[in-house]
């Protein structure tokens, strides 16, 4: 089998990505809610008819996935939810949301790259991308677009470990600032856990998405505690979670930042042999 490495050495700020995209500034005043009724129906027709779809078979036909205790959703069904998830996958972390809370409406919270690539851009908000604000004056309208969906009974889902590491199985050290949300919101958070499953047949493992919770603001607690609190026990969870996968498609392997490009050219020999 081919030995898939990847060296690195800041779990917080390497990204595995593969992409090269030049991060762009969120244009001022951006609209994150749109009550146009034309914008509203081909939003619903794009999510529900087409990418739904799309999400389904090829979350089915390339990860095999399958999503394990989804009955813990049914306590919060008439609720908004926040989810929070480990960040695994490119394409599959994009899909995966919607097949988690299925049939739940889901918004994704992303950074500016979602909805300012030429081409896409305008069509990702419309399948429920939330882009941080790039400016501090932002968060006001971003924050209200949080409600309104909180208030439809939709999802928010979040990866906090901010980067992707394609299938790394264990789960990385993340800050509490994105659960300042909920807990602002007063609304319930649970986890969502990506584990890899050995296959028979395929060396590429299966997917299953763990779902925990819920996990509700303490009313006894101040902003800051209650952030902690609901971060430690999404952590918690998770980790727990991630011990259930039994294989490991890609190492990730620490090293000193002077070894790195000694660490690139062997890979990079080694492809080439």
């Amino acid at each position: 089998m081919k030995d898939r490495v990847n060296y690195y050495t800041d779990e917080h700020n390497d990204d595995f990505a593969g992409m090269s995209i030049k991060r762009e500034t969120l244009p001022h005043g951006y609209k994150y809610v749109h009550k146009n009724i034309f914008y509203r129906f081909f939003s619903f027709v794009l999510y529900r008819l087409i990418a739904t779809p799309v999400a389904f078979l090829f979350s089915k036909i390339r990860h095999g996935l399958k999503v394990k205790n989804r009955k813990a959703l049914k306590a919060c069904k008439d609720k908004g939810i926040f989810v929070y998830a480990n960040h695994t996958l490119a394409a599959g972390d994009a899909f995966f949301p919607s097949m988690a809370v299925f049939p739940r409406r889901t918004y994704i919270v992303t950074n500016t790259d979602s909805v300012t690539i030429s081409g896409v851009g305008k069509l990702t908000p419309m399948l429920g991308a939330l882009p941080l604000p790039s400016e501090r004056s932002g968060y006001k309208a971003f924050n209200d677009a949080l409600a309104t969906r909180i208030g439809e009974k939709g999802c928010i889902y979040i990866y906090p470990e901010a980067h992707i590491w394609p299938y790394y199985t264990g789960i990385r050290e993340y800050p509490a600032a994105s659960f300042l949300y909920p807990v602002k919101l007063n609304a319930p958070v649970y986890a969502a856990t990506t584990v890899f499953r050995k296959r028979k047949f395929r060396s590429r493992p299966r997917c299953e998405v763990y779902i925990d919770g819920p996990f509700y603001p303490d009313g006894s607690l101040s902003l800051a505690e209650n952030r902690e609190m609901l971060r430690s026990k999404v952590y918690e969870a998770m980790k727990k979670r991630s011990e259930l996968s039994d294989c490991q498609y890609v190492r990730y392997v620490k090293c000193e930042p002077s070894e790195i490009s000694v660490y690139a050219d062997e890979q990079s020999m080694a492809k080439d042999i």
